[in-house]
């Protein structure tokens, strides 16, 4: 049998996840035989594999559901078979197509609150999650920085003026899509050199997996040196960006210049690459004027088959939806007038909460994604049967123009059950009734009525019909004036009102008596759960997710104590709302002894990876302090970002939350002791002192020892769940 040429390489794969490679035979299924866009099987006896596929990610999704089949599951929480097989399992001959050619992931915003600070291992480990879940087109970030400030520099902008543009490591893919500039950083001194080492790395490995990465390229977004006085300028949470006018020729011209740097830097992309290019995503363009869009989008694409002719231009579709009072139909028309159609493909973003597909996708090629996570914030929910059954419509009715679904989740590693679920959905039809149980088996590593049973729970209740928004944690919410702060909990994602107002999330238990009223149910999972212990193959998951389900159950619970001490404060009651007050302090530092036991939920994890980037005590500092910023405060104090990437991690709860709760709680209570009104702008004043002081201190120690099932049940006995 002649083996394709990509046997090796998934041999290489089966090797990493922990598989025997010398007993798998690898044949190639011609394209010919079938109508599928990609198509695979396997089969095993007497202890030798047969993976037949179309390519090397057909094959390898193959691979992942022959796991499956035997109990194992390749997650973000468990990237190895365990425990390790001396021979394959007998399996008839099963096979899977589909009908999506293009399967794509990550969303620019990931790799500032996911991927921000990984190193090859993890990268290495992603990119085979990535290959046994079917993926075709990764977006790769990685030395986007590097590139721009070489292309700057090779226009004429000083050197130490392109660094300062480009600010920190952690706002990356916000200025890359000329949301915010000059703030963070300065990177440190080796980093072009290190990330552009990595970034190859990256691509090498996605070429060997057959994959075809996604580039980001400029939209135009350069500082007033190099644009002019006069240029047009978009704005953003505060910032105000100069723009090359993409119709113009100084746009053509700093985009060649960007991909000749690219290729130097990065390698050459290949005849056909594919180049994601976002010039407004979140800001309006400087002019509405049809025949000046029309020129806008034109030159986005001309500038780029300037350099490469058979390049794809992979455009979000965010704008559309986030500020459609602007993006009416004829001024979208009139965008995308001037490219090609078979050399532009148009994102559906948020297809499961808000999708644009089913107004029609104006005539384009376009992908279908699932956002599902907004700034890596604590939450756990997600419709597995709306995802399932939005897939399986899709491939059903083959809408005019569709190519190809993935996933663009703002974050990832989180709420593992609904990539999971993507991922199947994909290949085949689900029954989540019969997926869910499968999955329980396959998670823990042991097939046990507990198991299940917790996960019909969860499905009943988290990952139920409809959730498809966050359900915010109160923990998060940041106290500012004398009302409860659940309700202004900056609502992400939604279409922009034509009047500005105060949004708010709209699955908060203030307004959804279910998020409550679920509960007991969750706990009685979690306890299911807990009750595995030993007997859990996959430990990590396992305690990640008791630990996770508990903080959900704990953080929700406060809700009671924070109404507590605003009916002491309505009551004028000091001790009664001192009382509550000492209780929601209680349980905050309960959650944080809580995450303190998973090294994925603590503020140091997420410290030591950035500082790790730094040379010197001075640039880990730095590297320190932009980090803190993302999950804090975000931008400015003025960007009114604060806390969008909140996140259930100890160190962040114990050092920032609790400190802005008891300065709120106690400017409460003095306010009633003393008989007088309280002064919002003193409680603001030291929120922001509180804030500024976690954001710019270095250090954390929020580690524990501690078992985490063993803690997880003792909170819930506390909460008497």
């Amino acid at each position: 049998m002649t083996e394709p040429h990509f046997a090796a390489s998934l041999r290489r794969l089966i090797e990493r996840v922990g598989g025997d490679a010398s007993r798998v035979q690898v044949a190639l299924l011609p394209v010919g035989e079938t109508d599928a866009a990609a198509a695979a099987s396997f089969e095993a006896h007497d202890g030798v594999l047969t993976l037949r596929g179309t390519d090397l990610v057909a094959t390898a999704s193959a691979f992942a559901r022959y796991l499956q089949s035997h109990g194992q599951r390749i997650t973000w929480e468990s990237p190895a078979i365990a425990p390790a097989w001396t021979v394959w399992p007998d399996s008839p001959e099963t096979a899977q197509t589909t009908g999506f050619g293009i399967r794509y992931h990550l969303n620019v915003v990931t790799h500032g609150y996911s991927t921000a600070y990984w190193d090859w291992p993890r990268w290495e480990r992603e990119l085979d999650w990535m290959a046994l879940h079917g993926v075709t087109h990764p977006l790769v970030l990685t030395a986007y920085e590097v590139v721009l400030c070489e292309a700057l520099r090779r226009s004429g902008v000083d050197a130490d003026e392109a660094r300062a543009w480009v600010g920190g490591a952690a706002s990356i893919p916000w200025m890359s899509m000329g949301g915010m500039h000059d703030f963070g950083g300065p990177l440190p001194a080796m980093w072009a050199e290190r990330r552009v080492e990595l970034a190859r790395r990256i691509l090498v490995r996605v070429g060997e997996l057959g994959m075809t990465p996604v580039l980001p390229v400029t939209g135009g977004h350069v500082p007033s040196s190099l644009a002019g006085a006069d240029a047009a300028e978009i704005q953003w949470q505060g910032w105000r960006t100069p723009v090359l006018e993409p119709g113009s020729a100084a746009y053509a011209r700093f985009v060649r210049t960007f991909l000749e740097a690219q290729r130097d830097l990065l390698g050459d992309p290949g005849a056909q690459p594919w180049f994601a290019v976002d010039p407004y995503i979140e800001s309006l363009p400087p002019s509405g004027e049809l025949d000046e869009l029309a020129r806008s989008g034109a030159g986005v694409h001309g500038a780029l088959a300037s350099v490469h002719p058979q390049a794809t231009w992979l455009l979000q579709g965010w704008p559309f939806h986030y500020h459609r009072g602007f993006w009416s139909p004829e001024r979208i028309a009139a965008y995308l007038s001037g490219v090609p159609r078979d050399r532009l493909v148009l994102i559906d973003l948020w297809g499961e909460h808000a999708p644009m597909w089913r107004d029609g996708m104006h005539g384009r090629r376009w992908i279908w994604t699932a956002v599902h996570n907004f700034g890596g914030r604590f939450a756990l929910f997600g419709d597995v049967r709306g995802l399932v059954g939005d897939v399986a419509e899709l491939a059903a009715l083959r809408p005019d123009g569709l190519e190809g679904v993935g996933l663009a989740p703002e974050a990832i590693e989180n709420n593992t059950v609904f990539y999971e679920a993507a991922a199947d959905a994909v290949w085949r039809p689900i029954d989540v009734d019969e997926w869910i149980p499968a999955f329980a088996t396959q998670r823990y590593g042991v097939d046990d009525p507990a198991a299940r049973e917790a996960w019909r729970l969860l499905a009943a209740t988290l990952y139920a019909p409809g959730r498809t928004r966050s359900i915010p944690s109160p923990v998060i919410a940041r106290p500012w004036t004398e009302s409860a702060p659940f309700a202004t909990q900056r609502l992400a994602g939604e279409a922009l009102p034509a009047e500005p107002t105060r949004m708010s999330a709209n699955i908060d238990a203030e307004n959804d008596p279910a998020v409550l009223g679920d509960l007991p149910d969750i706990a009685h999972a979690a306890r299911l759960l807990i009750g595995l212990d030993d007997r859990a193959v996959h430990r990590d998951a396992l305690e990640r997710d008791v630990v996770e389900l508990t903080g959900h159950i704990l953080a929700q619970q406060l809700r009671q104590h924070i109404r507590g001490v605003l009916a002491g404060y309505a009551a004028r009651d000091a001790h009664a709302l001192r009382a509550h007050a000492d209780r929601l302090q209680g349980d905050l530092i309960a959650l944080d002894d809580l995450v303190a036991t998973r090294p994925e939920s603590r503020v140091s994890t997420w410290i030591a990876a950035a500082r790790s980037w730094g040379d010197s005590s001075r640039e880990a500092d730095i590297m320190e302090r932009d980090a803190r910023s993302l999950v804090s405060v975000w931008g400015h104090q003025s960007s009114g970002l604060h806390d969008y990437s909140g996140r259930h991690w100890s160190g962040l709860v114990r050092d920032l939350y609790l400190p802005r709760w008891a300065a709120w709680t106690d400017w409460l209570a003095d306010a009633v002791e003393g008989g007088t009104p309280p002064d919002d702008t003193v409680l603001q004043r030291q929120i922001v002192r509180i804030e500024e002081s976690w954001r710019t201190t270095t250090g954390s120690e929020d580690e524990s020892s501690a078992a985490p099932l063993a803690i997880a049940a003792a909170t819930l006995d506390r909460l008497g769940v």
